[in-house]
């Protein structure tokens, strides 16, 4: 071939081979071709074609070519073989054309091993995906958003005797006649249909004695919904075997339900007071030239203690409930120390007990934990020493650094001492110890319930004792650097940028608690106010807030529904919503956190706090010095 055709060979980006049909020889090969063989030109020219093309089928169509058959393929997908031994996939084009009165055979190839390794990967999770749902005996079953059947596995199709030859649209319409409460079905599919992002279940009981649990979420591309999956559970057995005690169980439930709306209603309704007291307190405290801050401490520390009484209460039915929320912070052991010396000196008095305390002078004792859950460990600790002292004898609270840099808070008492067999005991439930068990009131779960705290927040607790000398218990939690917060704008500028805050809230005290505490510790954030979530909306509609403050609970809906149709309008839908209430049991929080709140925040507000995750939410940000 000329010069010239090489060089137009070279210039194409396809790959190109010319073979002569009489002894199927490559006579010409572009760069293209030997970058994707592996090959150099020079070696490509005069090799067999057949040494590239090694397929059965190749095979027959050279030699049809070589005996002077017709040399024509379009888009054939084939394997060649690399230089190095593998495979290649590619697809390729034959013509037969006559160059300088020779006849050739050109080849025009491209590789497609890219695309036959995604076509199997494909085809492997679409097998996957298969075998998965047909290897279930539950029956499942996909939708589109009207209802419109997608796919369907073989158990469902058995479990409604229904042939997948009939229509899609007529499954739930077949179901519907064998279920002994049809409209209750019906209603719960048109409310599945009116929320493409509901999950829900439905238990359905059949005309022949089966039960079914039916499951249906949301079947998601991204965020956006895409259709619905269901799926279907036989539950005959476990209501065949239950049902001697089902209204038993529904009792005992709508006993429960009604104790914890109790307790969450009563945590709303005391929180919401409590947080107009605790917070102008703070503002009180916070303004230096306030003549009345000492009186402002005062009624912080009260309405504090009745926070913790609040709280207490909450616990029970965290404990009850099986469930204890824990809050992971930054602790200064030595006022904790200081502040159970204080509420253990009536006991100790009363004991007649000296009550001492050793702590460090000049040394930070810093960990991370629960504030509160480490003083009730520590008042375990102090009470059982002095119940279980001798007359006349000391307790001594101390806070150490253990060889392993923990901090390890300890109580050591002057009493009886316990032996080492009642050692062992010590931490187990109901287990009480030691000759004075008779004579001394107690349940025998503090020490089992103190331990479990401190594995909770990380850390060990241990005992040392001696008959007749006294006891050491202590607790060690990991020593921790505390970053002490610089509020900066976010984006390194000195000088704060203007931010509006949408606030609804119906309690008045609280609006203009926030009010006065944007007024005097940001200055710069604009607060607009309203009433009901009606009201809200329409503003929020409006004036397109930078953040928005929302009560849990208004007079005309819930914060959840109106979160709902805040993220559904276009113009609303980006503005961080964070909640703001007296709901403060731990589901409440995670539920609300679930449903799309960008954080939640208690009522009453600690400002230390509260103020920082609104900063964030606002673009601000919290460097440590």
């Amino acid at each position: 071939m000329t010069l010239l055709a090489h060089n137009l060979l070279d210039a194409c980006a396809t790959a190109i081979l010319a073979v002569t049909p009489h002894d199927l020889r490559i006579v010409s090969a572009n760069q293209a071709s030997a970058l994707l063989l592996g090959y150099s030109q020079h070696d490509l020219m005069g090799r067999p074609i057949l040494e590239i093309e090694t397929g059965l089928q190749e095979h027959f169509f050279w030699e049809d070519v070589r005996q002077g058959g017709q040399g024509h393929v379009s888009q054939l997908e084939t394997e060649y073989r690399h230089a190095q031994g593998y495979f290649l996939s590619v697809c390729k084009s034959v013509r037969s054309t006559i160059w300088e009165d020779q006849t050739l055979c050109v080849i025009s190839f491209y590789d497609i091993s890219h695309s036959k390794r995604l076509e199997r990967e494909s085809a492997l999770t679409a097998s996957l995906l298969y075998a998965t749902l047909e290897s279930t005996a539950d029956g499942i079953v996909v939708t589109d958003l009207d209802g419109h059947i997608r796919h369907c596995n073989a158990a469902m199709l058995h479990i409604w005797q229904w042939s997948d030859t009939q229509q899609s649209e007529t499954l739930f319409e077949w179901i519907l006649p064998q279920l002994s409460n049809a409209e209750a079905f019906q209603d719960w599919l048109d409310l599945l249909y009116s929320d493409p992002y509901l999950a829900s279940h439905f238990s359905a009981a059949l005309l022949d004695g089966r039960f079914y649990d039916f499951n249906s979420q949301p079947q998601r591309l991204g965020e956006a919904p895409e259709g619905r999956i269901f799926s279907a559970h036989d539950t005959t057995a476990i209501k065949c075997s239950e049902a001697a005690l089902r209204i038993a169980h529904e009792k005992a439930q709508a006993a429960s339900r009604a104790k914890s709306e109790f307790l969450s209603h009563m945590s709303h309704e005391l929180r919401t007071p409590l947080n107009a007291i605790l917070g102008f307190a703070q503002l009180i405290c916070a303004d230096t030239d306030n003549p009345q801050r000492l009186l402002g401490n005062y009624i912080m520390n009260a309405g504090r203690h009745l926070l913790d009484m609040i709280n207490e209460v909450l616990d029970l039915a965290s404990i009850e409930a099986g469930k204890l929320t824990l809050r992971q912070e930054t602790v200064d052991l030595t006022p904790i120390v200081r502040d159970c010396c204080e509420l253990m000196q009536n006991l100790a008095a009363e004991k007649n007990i000296q009550l001492l305390s050793d702590l460090p002078k000049y040394t930070p004792c810093f960990v991370s934990g629960d504030a509160r859950r480490i003083k009730q460990i520590l008042l375990n600790f102090t009470s059982n020493a002095i119940k279980y002292n001798r007359s006349a004898g000391r307790v001594t609270l101390s806070i150490s650094q253990t060889q392993n840099n923990d901090w390890r808070l300890m109580v050591s008492d002057t009493g009886f001492g316990i032996s080492q067999a009642d050692q062992a005991q010590l931490f187990m439930a109901f287990s009480r110890v030691g000759e004075q068990q008779e004579e001394i009131e107690g349940t025998g779960i503090g020490l089992a319930f103190t331990r479990k705290l401190a594995q909770l927040m990380h850390g060990t607790v241990g005992v040392k004792s001696q008959l007749d000398i006294g006891s050491d218990f202590w607790v060690d939690f990991p020593a921790v650097t505390p970053e002490v917060p610089v509020y900066s704008p976010r984006n390194g500028s000195t000088e704060a940028k203007q931010r509006h805050i949408l606030y609804i809230e119906d309690d008045l005290l609280s609006q203009t608690l926030m009010s006065h505490i944007l007024e005097q510790q940001r200055a710069h954030y604009v607060l607009t106010l309203a009433s009901t979530a009606a009201e809200g909306l329409l503003r929020a509609q409006q004036h397109t807030p930078d953040l928005i403050l929302l009560d849990r609970h208004l007079p005309d809906a819930t914060g959840a529904s109106l979160l709902v149709q805040l993220r559904m309008d276009k113009t609303t839908r980006h503005i961080p919503v964070i909640a703001l209430s007296g709901d403060a049991l731990a589901e409440d929080i995670h539920q609300a956190i679930q449903l799309g709140f960008d954080a939640y925040l208690t009522k009453p507000l600690d400002l230390a706090k509260a103020l920082p995750i609104i900063d964030n939410a606002l673009g601000y940000i919290h460097q440590g010095i």
